[in-house]
């Protein structure tokens, strides 16, 4: 009998045998998938690595080089307080607040002042300028008869004190975006705080991205069938605003997430939210984006972001989730109601006591004035840009942040824009004919030249067409004082000098040419001073003939005339075409008495890290003794006393100034140039189409200037004259000098030696 286990076995052989080629088959197939998916995987990975590479590469070059192409800011000079320099408490109180201080029960904090009855106190703020860096100081003032006293906390008595530099505008590019740059070290804490417990609570223990964040977003999308959360972290919105566009797209978000990760790789916490807080976007303004919670302090507040309270950071904070939706200008109530819900956040976090929660949801909003919008400065920009266009590149100037030091006096430039405004205004009321009467003022300081205030325009606004620069126009009687220190320097002419104000007659090119005084007569014999004084001209092309008019137009190139022009005898009467700022610094040699020459506008560049790029001197060579520009200017001093700016004198009685009016043909220009202890001013008034007006020297441009010097706190001229000058008194009808007893004399400067030698008593027997 046959044995079966044989073919059972066999059989389990067969059946072997018949499925191992299909078996080999699936496994040469899955072999062969996982091979080339291998394959493929690996393929596929060398373009990913390659993104993710260069992705890499984008993350670091943008981070670690110039993050942000921002404008060059430009800053004033800084306020100076003098011990002593005339003061109204109004007037301090009124420049503290244009300036950010706030005032509180003390000023015991940086930034804060107070005041009573008689004082003010304030905790002047540190800052850094091309001179270093100045320390906060607190300091007390009183007034005392109209004038300032400076003291510390210990009753000693200080010199002087000093309010920051203020940023009075960008230069290019500062129309499309405004930026503060803050270090980690200048970033408060409570800020970095309340934007963590409301933005992303889990910043500091993430790589970059939340995964919880992420889930939740995506199920909220997948529910409402469209993208309507990201589930963003703080790092993610950095990546997002500092590398990506606005499109909200899944390989956006991918490419957001891998950036996120790297940035996390490569950076600290204390890095990513420094560049947050630089890059954060706040508010439209204009054309300008607002960027940054520092720009938003100083915009929103008018302060630095280390002095806001705790309810002003979570406004801003709170802008964040929607800027133009709770931008606190255009909509005070959502903003307010945005602010309490991240203060109610705070609250439910621990972060806030229920009695402060209480307190500070019923702040009201306090936002700077808007007086503090910096367009006044339109013009003195122009002089800026001017200046650095030698030294920079427009594109340096528009992206690398660079820290501009000016010496705009920010209290002169505006008593100078609303002053050229107001009178204007006036003017045009009075006489209809003058709708459309345009003006320029220059303000310098007197002695070192230095552009303290410029109005291109009688406009409120910033118009792009500068005056000061480009209304050339003819300078009338204010080529006189050059013409008479032109005479005095040749040492045959004393103010006492008598001259005949006659007619006269010249023969130009053919032509016959008569000149003519204002009032249509003559006046004899007069003193130069008295002729300079009431700015006859006969009188004054006569004293040019006699000094020839070569040495006059000579003068006038000394003292700073670059602008090439051929001298004649209508150029003794003003003839000669400049603008304002030619006119400034025309007279700049001698308000200074031979200081200055030269004006200046930049003071120094520095960079975004404080250190010192250009620092900017100026050649102040005058051709001139000190001497002689003094006494050129105290004879100056007589026209508000008896001549054309009387009604100056009577504005401030107790001031003691030099002026000259300049009206030209036909009255198409009032011109009037003042010189107190501090400032040297030009203002000039006229129509652009240059037709005929109705005013002159004296009842336009003077006008300016009056209001001007109201709101500035003028100082006298002093009574020192340098070594040789000197002043006497003169009989008024013969070159001697006169004793105290005599009456009918004048006080004349000389220049030593060219003084009367002989004296009289005015004593008589009968």
């Amino acid at each position: 009998m046959p044995r079966k286990t044989p073919v059972k076995s066999s059989r389990k052989s067969l059946t072997q045998e018949k499925k191992t080629p299909k078996s080999s088959f699936l496994k040469r197939i899955f072999r062969i998938l996982f091979k080339w998916g291998v394959i493929f995987s690996l393929v596929a990975s060398i373009p990913f690595a390659g993104w993710v590479w260069w992705l890499n590469g984008q993350v670091v070059s943008r981070f670690e080089g110039q993050k942000w192409q921002v404008p060059s800011e430009v800053y004033s000079a800084p306020i100076i307080l003098i011990s002593g320099a005339p003061w109204k408490k109004q007037d301090l109180e009124n420049l503290l607040e244009e300036t950010g201080y706030r005032f509180g029960r003390n000023s015991q904090k940086v930034g804060w002042a107070a005041r009573s009855r008689t004082k003010v106190s304030a905790h002047l703020r540190s800052y850094v300028d091309h001179l270093g860096f100045h320390e906060s100081e607190r300091r007390i003032f009183s007034f005392q008869d109209g004038r300032l006293v400076i003291q510390a906390l210990n009753g000693d008595e200080i010199d002087e004190a000093r309010i920051e530099p203020q940023r009075i505008g960008f230069l290019y590019g500062g129309n499309t975006e405004s930026r503060q740059i803050l270090t980690y070290d200048e970033i408060p804490k409570p800020l970095i705080a309340i934007l963590i417990a409301v933005e992303d609570q889990e910043f500091y223990h993430h790589w970059g991205i939340s995964l919880t964040g992420i889930a939740r977003a995506v199920v909220v999308n997948f529910t409402h069938g469209s993208r309507r959360q990201g589930g963003s972290t703080l790092t993610q919105q950095l990546v997002k605003n500092m590398y990506l566009s606005s499109e909200r797209t899944y390989t956006r978000k991918l490419t957001e997430v891998v950036m996120s990760l790297l940035l996390e790789y490569h950076y600290s916490k204390e890095a990513i939210i420094t560049a947050y807080m630089n890059e954060v976007y706040l508010a439209q303004l204009g054309s300008s984006a607002l960027h940054g919670f520092a720009a938003a302090s100083q915009h929103f507040f008018g302060r630095p972001v280390n002095e806001l309270n705790l309810d002003e950071f979570a406004l801003l904070v709170g802008m964040v989730k929607g800027p133009s939706l709770y931008n606190p200008e255009r909509s005070p109530n959502r903003a307010k109601a945005r602010r309490n819900t991240v203060l109610a956040v705070l609250k439910d976090q621990g972060r806030l006591s229920d009695s402060d929660y209480k307190r500070l949801i019923e702040q009201p909003i306090r936002l700077a004035s808007k007086q503090k919008e910096r367009s006044v400065y339109g013009d003195y920009l122009d002089l800026v840009a001017m200046q650095l266009s030698r030294d920079f590149d427009e594109a340096t100037l528009a992206t690398k942040n660079l820290r501009i030091y000016t010496g705009v006096d920010i209290r002169a430039q505006r008593a100078a824009s609303i002053a050229m405004r107001r009178q204007v205004a006036v003017l045009e009321q009075r006489d209809p004919k003058l709708k459309g009467l345009q003006g320029a003022m220059v303000v310098t300081d007197r002695l070192s030249g230095q552009v303290r205030a410029v109005v291109g325009s009688s406009g409120q606004h910033y118009t792009g067409f500068n005056r000061v620069l480009g209304a050339v126009r003819p300078i009338g009687s204010l080529v006189k004082p050059p013409l008479y220190l032109s005479a005095l320097a040749t040492g045959r002419y004393t103010w006492w000098t008598k001259i005949e104000d006659k007619r006269l007659r010249f023969n130009v090119g053919g032509q016959i040419w008569e000149p003519e005084n204002y009032d249509r007569k003559t006046h004899g014999v007069v003193h130069l001073y008295e002729a300079m004084a009431k700015s006859y001209n006969l009188a004054t092309v006569s004293l040019a003939q006699q000094i020839g008019f070569d040495r006059v137009g000579d003068t006038l190139r000394q003292l700073g005339v670059k602008r090439s022009f051929t001298m004649h005898p209508a150029m003794a009467l003003g003839a000669l075409e400049l603008s304002p700022f030619e006119v400034s610094r025309l007279y700049q040699p001698i308000a200074s008495q031979g200081r200055s020459s030269e004006l200046g506008v930049v003071l120094a560049v520095m960079d975004q890290n404080d250190q010192l790029l250009k620092r900017f001197d100026r050649k102040n060579d005058v051709p001139f003794t000190d001497a002689l520009l003094a006494v050129t200017l105290d004879g100056m001093t007589k026209t508000p006393k008896i001549g054309t700016a009387r009604a100056a004198q009577a504005a401030f009685p107790n001031l003691n100034f030099a002026a000259k009016t300049g009206t030209t043909n036909e009255q198409k220009d009032s011109w009037y140039v003042g010189i107190t202890g501090d400032y040297s001013s030009i203002v000039w008034l006229g129509d652009d189409d240059n037709v005929p007006l109705s005013i002159t020297g004296s009842s336009g441009a003077q006008k300016v200037w009056i209001d001007f010097t109201k709101n500035v706190n003028p100082r006298s001229l002093p009574d020192g004259l340098p070594n040789g000058a000197a002043r006497f008194n003169v009989l008024d009808n013969k070159f001697e000098m006169a004793a105290d007893r005599c009456e009918d004399k004048v006080s004349l400067a000389f220049i030593l030696g060219t003084e009367p030698k002989e004296s009289s008593s005015c004593f008589w027997l009968f």
